[in-house]
Parts: C-alpha cells; structure tokens; sequence
C-alpha cells in the first residue's frame, strides 16, 4: 500500500493503550485531592479534539462542569467560573503553541493545576504541566482516559472497566482501519484533488473533525478552499449554496446524531454531483461491543483520514510539511 508504514501506525496506537494507566492515576490523584471544575484549553486541532470528548461526554450523560476554552479568547477574556481549584487539561505535540503557552502561564499562576499530553521533550509545555502524560500518536487516548475516568470516579459511566478493557483491540483494528479506507481515499483524491471549494459536513462528535480536517490538513498543509458545517446547521444557509459541481464530503458516525447526516445526505445527492462519504460503520472493529462504536468513531475517523492525506499529498504533488506562512513568519 502507498506510502504505508503498518509498524509505525500499530506502535503508535500502543503507546496510546500504554499511557492509559498513568493516565488513569493522576486522573485519580486529582480526583481525591478534589477540583471545582474542568477546563479543555486548546487551540486549532487540540481544541477540536477536546470539543470531540464534551459530545462523547455529553451523550454519555456526563453532569460534570467540563467547560471548553479556546486558548487565544482565554487569555483575553477568561472565564469567570474558572479559580485556583480549577483542573486545566492541554494536549500538544509540539510542546510549544504559544497561545497555549500563554493560558497554561496564566493559570498556573492562579494557582490552578494542569495535566497535559505533550509530545516533544524539554518544551515549555512539558516543562509547565503539573502532571504530565507524554508519549507519540497517543493523544486520543489520553482524552478518552481523561474524560471517562472523571466520569467513572464521578459515577456517570459504569461501562468504563468494559470500554476500557475492549480499546486495547484498537491498534489492531486501526491499522485494518488504514487498509479499509485506502481505496476510497484514493479514489477521492485522485478526482476531487483540484476542486475549488470543498465542503465538509459532520455531526455530533465528528463535527469537529469535518471543522479539524478541513482547517488543519486541507487548508493549512494543502492548499485548498474549505467549508466545513455541522449537519445541524447545513439547512440554515450552507444548503442554498450547493450545486451540481460543488463536492461535498459526509462524514458519518454512529453515535445519537447520525439522522442529522442521513438527512444532509438525502439532500445533497438530489442537487451535487460529487457526493463522497466517509462512513466509521463501514469499518470492522474486532473486539468492540456495538455500544461503544459510536464513541470510538473519532479515532476511527481520523484513522481513515489519514489515507485522504497520503493520497492529496501525492496527486497534488504537494509535501503535506510545506508551509507559506504558519511558524514561517512572525505574526
């Protein structure tokens, strides 16, 4: 398979279900040592990733006060329910996002504490984080610990000790994953690589991953145009604007808001002529119950995606590691 490092994708996905324990036991110290509340702090992609686990929360029936919190308005507004007993929690693979920086600076000088997921060693972030989590491509499991372990050690999700004891399939299945999904993001690829405009349409806790992967990997690392909406707000105003020749991408998932999609879906294949779907049903996951598909849907997404971003990159012919101006100039 193209451009296709199975060893790198498998080992990646272990050090995820290998940081689950130590994960699990600051998420335990902090729970005992007891907090107000919670604050998901990102920006770009993190924050994405982080709006992805309040829906898993969220349909989950979390009544926890998890709150999100862009890191560029944090640092210029704040937030008036955050105080020096309040949990931060950041992720970053470069270790060094300066608006990150900023609001992890400032809430630790408030006194509040910060546990983070941080890729690259000696970094501001690695260094700043009171309880530190750090290993490569193991992010998404360090939000699903993060979030279903203060649920469980709240009492909001008794299946925690099952999910938990099913995710360790995931390298396995995330690899198959990779293969699944290679054909059709060829195909995509190959006919859809110059388009204009390209719309993304995802709901529930892929939503955020249509709004991630057409900011962050078709915009900011190829080049191309994107309209990335919410199935929940496609029929008020992006629907006027979809024509025979504009592609749209659909992003479905199996969690509460698949009619959403099924609904966007209809739609668009009676007026565009260059429909494409992404389907997590479509995909085989050995070892997962049925209940717990519709949660693992982002990493299973992303996983697919990452295909889509192998093929762009070569019809293209465009590095996805070139940049114009992001870390180029000083802005």
């Amino acid at each position: 398979m193209f451009n296709f490092d199975e060893a790198r994708v498998r080992q990646e996905h272990q050090n995820g279900v290998d940081i689950i324990p130590k994960t699990e036991k600051i998420i335990d110290q902090v729970c005992e040592e007891g907090y107000s509340n919670i604050f998901y702090i990102g920006i770009g992609g993190t924050v994405l990733y982080a709006n992805q686990m309040m829906h898993i929360a969220k349909q989950l029936g979390s009544r926890l006060p998890i709150y999100i919190e862009n890191a560029a308005d944090f640092n210029l507004v704040g937030n008036p329910l955050f105080d020096s007993r309040s949990i931060v929690v950041i992720e970053s693979i470069s270790g060094d996002t300066k608006e990150v920086v900023e609001s992890v600076e400032k809430v630790r000088a408030a006194g509040a504490r910060v546990i983070g997921y941080v890729e690259k060693e000696g970094t501001p972030l690695y260094e700043l984080c009171d309880h530190l989590v750090t290993t490569v491509g193991g992010g998404y499991y360090f939000w699903y610990t993060v979030t279903l372990r203060f649920m469980k050690n709240a009492g909001q999700f008794d299946k925690y000790d099952q999910f938990f004891k099913e995710i360790v399939h995931m390298p396995d299945n995330i690899v198959q994953v990779y293969k699944d999904a290679d054909e059709d993001a060829k195909a995509y690829a190959e006919k859809y690589c110059d388009e204009p405009i390209t719309y993304l349409v995802g709901s529930g806790n892929l939503e955020d991953w249509a709004v991630c992967y057409g900011m962050c990997i078709m915009e900011e690392m190829q080049w191309m145009r994107t309209r990335p909406i919410s199935a929940a707000n496609f029929f008020h105003g992006t629907l006027e604007v979809i024509e025979r020749d504009i592609p749209v991408i659909l992003i479905k998932g199996e969690d509460m808001t698949r009619p959403q999609m099924e609904r966007v879906e209809k739609f668009v294949n009676k007026v565009s002529a260059k429909v494409i779907v992404f389907d997590t049903k479509k995909f085989r996951l050995d070892g997962i119950s049925d209940e717990f598909r519709g949660i693992l849907a982002p990493i299973v997404m992303r996983s697919a995606f990452q295909r889509i971003n192998v093929h762009l990159e070569h019809y293209r012919r465009h590095p996805l590691a070139i940049r114009r101006y992001y870390k180029r100039l000083d802005y």
